[in-house]
């Protein structure tokens, strides 16, 4: 993956939790994920990459800072099941809006998203592409730590296709 492919992340991120979530996102140090399977995170949303360039970009999070975020939205839950939604809701919508918007930045590639998903609880696992580097981009601001994991790889066959008049 090109480090030029990971500043619309940082942007895309950094935009949304300023603009959006009155947050003041302070960026870590950027690493390649070293374990697939363990991980201190509550709640992920990940969203899927199709086209010219294919992966996932998840958001992580741990729970108590998506309830300050709730909380903090004025929105309110008459019981657990409802906080649940509203919490998968908003991590839904968020990585949504992470997502679109530094895919939208990277020009030169054809590329869509899928619809996102949310998914909750301790020790979760995402199944992430084989064989395919994925980026940590660690965030921290007034509520917690997030971060952001983003997994892109070039689609040869749709490269090969598009270059054929095959698309």
């Amino acid at each position: 993956m090109k480090a030029a492919h990971i500043n619309p992340f940082l942007d895309s991120t950094i935009n949304l939790f300023e603009n959006m979530l009155g947050q003041e996102p302070r960026v870590g140090q950027i690493s390649l994920m070293k374990s697939l399977h363990t991980h201190r995170w509550d709640i992920s949303g990940v969203i899927g990459v199709t086209g010219v360039a294919e992966g996932v970009v998840a958001l992580r999070m741990i729970k108590r800072m998506v309830e300050g975020l709730v909380e903090r939205s004025g929105m309110t839950a008459e019981n657990e099941e409802e906080q649940r939604d509203i919490i998968s809701s908003m991590v839904g919508e968020m990585t949504n809006v992470i997502a679109g918007n530094a895919l939208g930045q990277i020009q030169q590639y054809d590329l869509d998203i899928t619809v996102p998903f949310v998914v909750q609880g301790q020790d979760h696992s995402i199944s992430w592409p084989r064989n395919n580097p994925i980026i940590a981009i660690p965030f921290s601001c007034s509520l917690g730590h997030f971060e952001v994991n983003v997994s892109l790889k070039e689609n040869y066959l749709h490269t090969i296709l598009g270059e054929a008049g095959l698309e």
